[in-house]
């Protein structure tokens, strides 16, 4: 019995002329399900490229498009994996052609010399659109085939009958979304162009994951249409990133939970009494999912995780309504992202990054949980300067004569040995009330203290500026129970104030 994509390869494999209405008519709802090219196009058309289309199978490391080039087709991936490379600050086009051929020409094909690798496309995805768009024609990256793949061939012809239109308007309006948006203003023509050709559109529907916690960052994502809801387990941190989560523990240990809290004196870890209640309530809420805000137009997925270099995703986002979106790889980001030209974009960013973990700090205290981590990461995105300062100090002095050293970390000062001179100034010191280091610098402690309170400070005042005019009412109370309402009432009483951004967060740059 044959499956369902095996009906499909036999129909689109045979010549043209072959191909029966009845028979590519019933393949319609599968490449609407199986490329997002299919889905606003009538069944009419859909038909029509099924029975038109050329069907390809390139092997591995064929290179199936060279930059520079003309180009004639689009190729819809049907099934297995191409990468595109892109040669970038070349100027002159048969200077790429050069530098492609010489690539080619070699015994094993050498991808480096393609440019820099952006993206790798898979099932569904469509690949060489542009050259059909643009009035020149010519072939804007390169692209090899991963493993051997399956693909659907449309040809120019084919192309402007067909799908034309549907391309044709989607390239416009991320040309206008780049062209519109203040975060790339300050952008060449050149690279604004060269951004929406990078930009793919999405489209999620309702309960469909875009990113998960712990998944390997490849994409961020701009929300253009839709909302998308962000919860986050922190209770998988620490195993999600273990090497920043030891800096921590070195560098501001006050952030650390209560149980894993520091001795200063001794420093180690001893763990903090806490009630039996106290115990079960944070076994219960170590893995929990908190809801942290709903995201609506323009704001971004992906973008923490992709400045701070994190290589998993740090927080769940899921569908909860249709949605469309904006997917730039994390190649592409770094090619066009990682310019001087860009410094401003990427500054505009990092404010609103730090903007929207003030909010997932501020709900995560309202969750009696702790947000060690997050405010961690909201430093080194806010003021690494002070994280930097802070790595200074944390540096194990050469050795002395006797082979004893001087070791300097946050909240102590170990010294095993002391010159004469020191010595005394340490005892004229100490009868004073001073606190003696040797350092010459400002102390770990007021260092650790300054950068925790300056933190304290910013958050504070993002509340401030976040909250509403007004505290809320009560509301309506559902238990006829006089107790039952009066505990009501005090829990709104004391609650803080709701903010806007508690349940939609909104950016504007």
């Amino acid at each position: 019995m044959h499956t369902m994509y095996e009906k499909v390869v036999s129909v689109i494999a045979k010549p043209m002329e072959e191909r029966s209405d009845i028979e590519c008519m019933d393949l319609v709802s599968w490449f609407r399900n199986k490329s997002s090219l299919f889905r606003s196009l009538k069944a009419d058309i859909i038909k029509d490229v099924i029975r038109h289309c050329i069907f390809e199978r390139p092997k591995k490391d064929e290179v199936l498009i060279k930059q520079g080039d003309n180009g004639d087709r689009l190729y819809i991936i049907l099934r297995g994996k191409m990468s595109i490379y892109v040669l970038q600050d070349k100027e002159n086009e048969q200077e790429v052609k050069l530098l492609i051929e010489k690539a080619i020409a070699k015994g094993k094909l050498d991808r480096a010399a393609l440019g820099q690798h952006v993206w790798t496309s898979g099932e569904g995805n469509t690949v060489g659109e542009i050259a059909l768009i643009k009035e020149d024609c010519v072939r804007t990256a390169s692209v090899v085939v991963d493993e051997d793949t399956d693909l659907m061939v449309v040809d120019r012809t084919l192309y402007n009958r067909s799908v034309r239109d549907v391309l044709e308007k989607e390239f416009h309006d991320k040309t206008l979304f780049v062209e519109t948006n203040p975060l790339f203003s300050s952008w060449s023509p050149k690279m604004k162009k060269s951004l929406a050709i990078s930009l793919k559109r999405e489209i999620h529907f309702y309960g469909s994951p875009i990113v998960r916690q712990g998944q390997p960052v490849e994409d961020l994502y701009i929300i253009t249409e839709g909302e998308v809801e962000i919860l986050i387990d922190q209770g998988g941190y620490k195993e999600q990133y273990p090497e920043i989560w030891t800096e921590m523990k070195r560098l501001l240990p006050e952030l650390l939970p209560p149980r894993r809290r520091v001795s200063i004196g001794r420093q180690r870890e001893v763990p903090v009494n806490i009630t039996p209640s106290e115990s079960l309530r944070q076994k219960k809420m170590s893995h929990k999912h908190f809801q942290m805000c709903l995201l609506g137009g323009n704001e971004i997925i992906g973008a923490s995780e992709t400045i701070l270099g994190l290589k998993t995703y740090m927080e769940n986002a899921n569908v909860t309504r249709k949605t469309e979106l904006l997917s730039l790889s994390k190649g592409n980001y770094q090619r066009l992202f990682m310019r001087k030209s860009a410094n401003r974009s990427i500054e505009m960013l990092k404010n609103v990054m730090v903007s929207r973990l003030y909010l997932y700090i501020h709900r995560t205290q309202m969750s009696l949980h702790n947000a060690s981590l997050l405010k961690y990461l909201t430093l080194k995105l806010r003021d690494p300067d002070s994280l930097k300062q802070l790595r200074s100090k944390h540096t194990r002095k050469p050795k002395g004569k006797q082979g004893k050293y001087k070791e300097y970390f946050y909240g102590a000062f170990n010294s095993r040995s002391y010159d004469k001179d020191e010595e005394n100034i340490r005892s004229f010191l100490k009868t004073m009330g001073v606190y003696y280091i040797t350092d010459n610098s400002l102390p770990e402690l007021e260092t650790s203290t300054r950068v925790l309170a300056d933190l304290n400070a910013h958050l504070s005042d993002w509340l401030k500026r976040t909250r509403r005019k007004e505290r809320p009412e009560f509301r309506e109370v559902l238990s006829p129970d006089s107790k039952a309402v009066k505990r009501y009432r005090l829990e709104a009483l004391t609650q803080p104030p709701r903010l806007d951004t508690f349940v939609r967060t909104k950016t504007i740059f």
